[in-house]
């Protein structure tokens, strides 16, 4: 059995009522001496650290991730806190190798997005992610940061100061448990859970084929809102952007007063 999903299946039963509580209903779940050790030894130190693992059964788990059926993960390791209601968050994703222009339209929008009182969601990367995340923190509002690899990685190493940011005000959420691996597929596979969380994707600056055009075209199959920053005809960095926009599934954001105008404001919570 692989351990990064049992260990994630035996806390699905666990509730939020103390870490000790948490560590001792996991161990119990399983039969086998072997699992328990590994279980508690996994998500033990997470726990006992001030982590949180969040399982489908609990009432804040993220309402916008059923969208991915089958796909959705079974358990989320979180530290801070993520609403459930996709309607109050938006993404904003786009090119690591961005432009100036990019990254100034990135941490505009994400104030805009703050200004209808709605969280930015990214995935931490460099470049427009980064942007996005930091423009959601200058005015004064909430991020949530997605991130690849096992709970607590910091990738890239230089954005250590922004998932401690994300942290305080928001959350990092990572899809597997303390001590698995990043690989290349781990940022297109952590994609989905960027799209499935939010009301709508607002995708700057992304090439052909990228990780942010992923994000974004996943958005779009789940049926989500799309917008496209548009940019130079000449800039391959925004190809991608431009053809989803000619594809029809994306649709032209103008400005950011546009953006405010389209998103309207979250619905009250209940």
């Amino acid at each position: 059995m692989d351990l990064r999903h049992s260990a994630a299946a035996v806390l699905s039963a666990a509730g939020q009522t103390g870490a000790h509580d948490q560590v001792e209903r996991a161990g119990a779940l399983i039969g086998h001496d072997m699992l328990d050790e590994a279980a508690t030894a996994i998500a033990g130190p997470w726990l006992e650290d001030g982590g949180r693992v969040l399982c489908q059964a609990d009432d804040d788990w993220p309402l916008g991730l059923s969208a991915l059926g089958m796909a959705a993960p079974c358990a989320l390791w979180v530290r801070g806190e993520v609403p459930v209601d996709p309607r109050t968050m938006v993404s904003v994703v786009g090119s690591r190798r961005c432009s100036d222009y990019g990254v100034a339209a990135a941490g505009q929008l994400a104030a805009a997005v703050v200004a209808t009182g709605r969280l930015v969601v990214s995935g931490g990367a460099r470049g427009i992610d980064s942007a996005a995340h930091a423009g959601a923190l200058r005015a004064a509002g909430s991020t949530i940061l997605v991130a690849a690899g096992g709970a607590g990685r910091v990738y890239p190493p230089e954005h250590s100061d922004l998932f401690s940011a994300a942290m305080h005000r928001g959350a990092v959420v990572w899809e597997h448990p303390p001590g698995v691996g990043l690989t290349r597929g781990s940022f297109l596979h952590r994609n989905r859970l960027i799209a499935a969380l939010t009301l709508a994707t607002v995708v700057v600056e992304a090439a052909d084929r990228s990780g942010a055009l992923n994000t974004a075209r996943t958005a779009a199959d789940l049926g989500r809102l799309v917008l496209a920053v548009p940019g130079r005809m000449d800039s391959p960095t925004v190809v991608g952007v431009h053809r989803a926009v000619a594809d029809g599934w994306a649709a032209l954001l103008l400005s950011a007063d546009d953006l405010v105008q389209m998103l309207g404001t979250p619905p009250e919570s209940g």
